[in-house]
Parts: C-alpha cells; sequence; structure tokens
C-alpha cells in the first residue's frame, strides 16, 4: 500500500490526497547479483569509502561499508577518528552507537550487518518537519540485517540499471512509534511502522532508502522512502519510484 511518508506526517495536513489504489504501470525486473566477497582486513575502511552524495557522514559512512561489501568491526572512537569533521544534519545521537560490524560468511554466501547501541533506545525520530519530530524511534541495543544485492533493471530501458541493496532486519526490532493522536488523526495514510527491511537504491540521480514493514495499529504494510542526497524525506511518492519499491519488496527473500 502506498503512503505518504510516515516521518513526515504533520506535512500531510497541506491537504494532499494520497492514492492508496494499486499500481498499473510495469513492475521493474529485479535480478539477483552475486555477492560481493571482498577481503578481510585488519583495519577499517577509512573515510573513502563513504557515498560521498549522501549529505550525513554517518550515513554516508555506513552506506559506504554496504556497497563495498568489507568486513568491517569499528568503535565510536575509531568511527569519530575517521569523520573527523563529523557533523549530523539529521540529528541523530551518534554517541548511542557503540560499533557497527559487517562479516561476509564464505561458506554460505550471507552478509550482515550489525548496529550495536549502548541499550535500548528511545529517541525522537531524527527526521522533522517545521520543527515537529512526530513521535519516537525505538530500537533494540542490537540490530542485525541481512543484506542482499540486487540489479534494478528499467523496463522501459533495458541499458538502465541500478545495484539495489536490501536490509531485511533478521535480529531486533525497530519501531517508527509516531505520536497516537497524529495516527488516529490521519488514520488512513499513517500508522506506527515496525521495520522488517531497508532498501537503498538510487534513483534519478540520488541515494533512496525505502523502510517497509507492518502498521501495527491498522495493520497495513508501508513503504516510506527518503532521499539520503538531498537530505529529505520523499513526499509525495512519484508512481514510478512507489513501482521500483513494490517490486523490490516483492523481489525480496
Amino acid at each position: 500500500m502506498k503512503s505518504a511518508v510516515i516521518l513526515l506526517g504533520i506535512s500531510l495536513f497541506l491537504g494532499t490526497n494520497v492514492s492508496l489504489a494499486a499500481q498499473t504501470n510495469p513492475e521493474p525486473q529485479v535480478e539477483p547479483a552475486v555477492q560481493e566477497s571482498p577481503p578481510s582486513s585488519g583495519m577499517p575502511p577509512g573515510r573513502q569509502v563513504s557515498l560521498s552524495p549522501v549529505k550525513d557522514a554517518f550515513f554516508a559512512y555506513v552506506l559506504g561499508i554496504v556497497l563495498t561489501g568489507l568486513d568491517v568491526d569499528i568503535d565510536n572512537a575509531r568511527m569519530r577518528a575517521i569523520l573527523t569533521e563529523f557533523q549530523s544534519k539529521l540529528k541523530f545521537p551518534f554517541d548511542l552507537v557503540t560499533e557497527v560490524i559487517q562479516h561476509n560468511d564464505f561458506d554460505t554466501g550471507n552478509r550482515d550487518i550489525t548496529l550495536v547501541f549502548k541499550g535500548n533506545v528511545v529517541i525522537p525520530i531524527p527526521f522533522s518537519f517545521l520543527g515537529y519530530h512526530p513521535g519516537k524511534l525505538r530500537s533494540t541495543e542490537t540490530l542485525d540485517f541481512r543484506v542482499t544485492r540486487t540489479t534494478y533493471t528499467d523496463p522501459k530501458n533495458p541499458g538502465l540499471y541500478t545495484p539495489v541493496y536490501n536490509l531485511a532486519l533478521v535480529d531486533g526490532k525497530v519501531l517508527i512509534d509516531i505520536d497516537d493522536w497524529l495516527v488516529y488523526l490521519l488514520g488512513k495514510v499513517l500508522d506506527k511502522l515496525e521495520v522488517r527491511q531497508i532498501v537503498f537504491f538510487n534513483y534519478a540521480g540520488a541515494w533512496v532508502g525505502l523502510i517497509e514493514g507492518p502498521g501495527k495499529v491498522f495493520g497495513r504494510n508501508m513503504r516510506e522512502y527518503f532521499d539520503f542526497t538531498n537530505n529529505k524525506i520523499i513526499y509525495p511518492i512519484p508512481d514510478k519510484l512507489d513501482v521500483m519499491g513494490q517490486g523490490f519488496v516483492k523481489a525480496s527473500p
């Protein structure tokens, strides 16, 4: 189900109606891609792996780790030494992140990336609109994601393709806990989202993140989109983008 972006719920007061009807556009072609098998290194990757178009330093570094596929085990102090000018424009509490681990199991072909916090996390949703943070982000101390790389090919232009990285949550829980009054006021398009997977891909020259999962109040599947290149929430959601997102979620393991 297509919805307005959950973290930008307050912006729905602008009066734009979001269509919940099924899309009729052709589905994207998503093909499996061979997982990277990078050599292990005793040193954490430096700033050069950061995804340069992404404005937020922490997200740029973590996304760069995902894209390179390198084995990584780095704590907060070493990450700060690498990101010497670190400044989060999303106001994400970076000090709560104690460790980032990415591990390739060459026997099974699986790749996991793990975020470890100081404890269970309850923080204001780091994305805001007009200064309002519409709820809390609630996370367990450890989040473990299974990383799968596929390739998207535009059905209208088979010569164009882009890598797609699906991070399926296999251990831990994350809840985008939108304020109750906002959920019930805008119940047709909002819900408290329990994160099931995060998908990263390039769309129209920008790195986009898709968060998908069930709504806890109304039980609907939700898809929300974030533009990490321009540091904003995507609203309204272009039809083509959401058709791509539906295909990525459908193709995920």
